[in-house]
Order: C-alpha cells, then sequence, then structure tokens
C-alpha cells in the first residue's frame, strides 16, 4: 500500500518551495501545465486534460517546478523586464570607479587615463584633457572665474582646522602656512577639478593634500582655455641654470586675453610633468 505522505515528502523540494519558491519560475511552470493540459484535453477528454492539470498544479506546488532545470532557464530566457516584476532581475553591478593610490605623477598617468581625464596625444609625445573631463571641468567653473568664499573652496583641498583668506588666492592654514595660487582663477580651477575627479577616482580625497594639489597643477597645465574668459592659453618652457644647484625647467601657463596666470612651476629635468605637457605646445 502507498503512503501517500511519505510520497509526497520524497516529491517535495524545499530549496524550490515555501520562502524559497520563485515566482517567475512558478508562473512558467503553471502556464505550461496549461497548454499541455489543453492538448490532452483536446486530443482525448476534457476530463483528462483536467486530471493532467491538476497532477502538473501537484507537481508544480510540491517541487516548485515542472520542467527539469527551470530554475537556471528561467533566469536565463526570461527578460530582466519580466524578472522585474517578481524581484528576481539581477542587480545591476555597482559602478567600479579607478582607484588611485598614488600621487607620483608618472604612476598616476594609468589611473587618470582610465578614469578618462587624460589621454595621451596622437603622436604620444604628451597628454591632452579627454572631451569628457574638460567639458565637465570647465561646467563645474564658477561665472566670472573666481570662487565666491574662499575659505570653504579652499577647505576641500587641504588639510586644516582654520582657513584665513589673504587675498584673492592666498590662504593661511592653522595660523602657520600659507598658501597662494598663480591667480583667482588657478584657484577656481584647482577646486571645480577637485570635484569632478571626486565623482571619478575612489581614494582622491584620501590622497595627502599636498598630493593632489601636485595633480591638480599638472591638469591645469593641459588646459587649452582659461577658466576665467576662455582666452586662449599659452605655455612657455624655460630651462633655468643656476650656479650651485642642478638646472631646472619652468614651466609657465598664461592666458593670452586677460594675462591671468593658470600655472607657474619649476621643475626637476627628469621631473615626468615635463612629459604631460606636449612640446609643440611649449615655447622653449
Amino acid at each position: 500500500m502507498i503512503d501517500v505522505p511519505d510520497a509526497f515528502a520524497r516529491l517535495e523540494r524545499p530549496e524550490y518551495t515555501g520562502e524559497n519558491r520563485c515566482l517567475p519560475c512558478t508562473v512558467v511552470n503553471v502556464a505550461i501545465a496549461f497548454v499541455l493540459a489543453a492538448g490532452i484535453g483536446v486530443a482525448g477528454s476534457a476530463l483528462v486534460g483536467a486530471l493532467a492539470f491538476a497532477c502538473c498544479l501537484l507537481l508544480v506546488y510540491l517541487r516548485g517546478y515542472l520542467i527539469p532545470g527551470t530554475p537556471t532557464l528561467t533566469r536565463r530566457y526570461l527578460p530582466d523586464r519580466v524578472l522585474s516584476w517578481f524581484g528576481k532581475a539581477d542587480a545591476p553591478e555597482p559602478e567600479r570607479r579607478p582607484t588611485i593610490e598614488t600621487a607620483d605623477l608618472e604612476a598616476a598617468v594609468e589611473t587618470l587615463s582610465t578614469a578618462d581625464v587624460v589621454r595621451s596625444t596622437a603622436n604620444g609625445d604628451g597628454l591632452r584633457l579627454t572631451d569628457d573631463f574638460r567639458e565637465r571641468w570647465t561646467d563645474r567653473l564658477p561665472a566670472g572665474g573666481a570662487v565666491e568664499s574662499l575659505a570653504d573652496a579652499v577647505a576641500p583641498l587641504v588639510d586644516a582646522d582654520e582657513i584665513d583668506s589673504h587675498g584673492e588666492a592666498a590662504v593661511e592654514l592653522d595660523g602657520t602656512k600659507r598658501l597662494r595660487w598663480e591667480s583667482d582663477a588657478a584657484l577656481a580651477a584647482d577646486v571645480a577639478a577637485d570635484r569632478e575627479l571626486r565623482t571619478r577616482l575612489d581614494g582622491w580625497e584620501t590622497l595627502e593634500p599636498a598630493d593632489r594639489r601636485d595633480v591638480l597643477a599638472g591638469l591645469r597645465l593641459l588646459r587649452e582655455r582659461c577658466p576665467a574668459c576662455d582666452g586662449r592659453l599659452e605655455t612657455r618652457r624655460e630651462r633655468v641654470e643656476h650656479c650651485c644647484r642642478r638646472p631646472r625647467v619652468a614651466l609657465e601657463t598664461d592666458c593670452e586675453t586677460c594675462g591671468r596666470s593658470i600655472a607657474a612651476l619649476a621643475v626637476g629635468e627628469s621631473n615626468p610633468l615635463l612629459e604631460w605637457v606636449p612640446a609643440e605646445d611649449a615655447v622653449a
């Protein structure tokens, strides 16, 4: 004699029933059961079709599915739009942003390239800003090319509890250290670039402030238009001899229209920053 409860227990698949039941799988299998039962009813009789449908429903109830492999097949072949109705669509992978771990200018180029900030020039002798980053950087610039609140604007760029303004582009940190930008436009450019880089690079805000300012200064050298008046920028390169120190290279970027200084750096001849600026863009 058949032990019905025991037979049902053997058919049960707890991993696909109860709280674990997949609604898309159930819907698909019930639909299949209805089609099969309708076909049997047409070929035989309505009573046989009804019994077949009841048996199929019982299997779906006990096992969670009728057709073997349904859990896999349903997820594979049902569109995400349908699966989302039942909360079964695959969750989109979180956006993976490049991580910057060093502000070493040579090593940072690869990360900045991955983040679509810079790209190599056509002949590979320097770097250019990508169109997307240049446009978004420009969109973040304040109207008029100068920040409204100097202390508030500088705060994300420095590590200080107290910031005092000392002119349009100079601040004093904690009453001891003074920072000065080349102009109000240079400061505004750094503030805008910093805000955009925070959306593109993991780890950017944890870099040492001095390291971040080095990268921002390098990016300013790559600008083609003035952040204040949109005039054309010119970069000059000059080798500076010294009687008791190694020669250095001065890089200066100024606006041809408004005359503002956007970048002014003096670096050693082996500094990788010199490789950022294409030779044809600099006047020796």
